[in-house]
């Protein structure tokens, strides 16, 4: 585990940034973008399961990688 030390005005920023494209891009573009393409003539059930299932993966693989960085001092 690294020092808890203060980090720079900077790299908050830049992480601030990462973390925020990240859950935009993952949580509410990519799954908007699947159902108007990919899932536009499935059935209205399966489409809004797959949907739930890729916000609900994205976001739970960014909250764990908050967490690991956390934990390993990135952030």
């Amino acid at each position: 585990m690294m020092d808890r030390g203060r980090i720079s005005h900077g790299r908050a920023a830049l992480s601030a940034l990462v973390i925020f494209v990240y859950f935009a891009v993952t949580t509410a573009w990519l799954p908007s973008y699947v159902l108007r393409t990919a899932l536009s003539s499935a059935p209205k059930n399966v489409a809004d399961l797959v949907t739930v299932g890729i916000w609900g993966v994205f976001l739970l693989a960014g909250l764990w990688g908050l967490r690991k960085a956390q934990d390993e001092g990135w952030i």
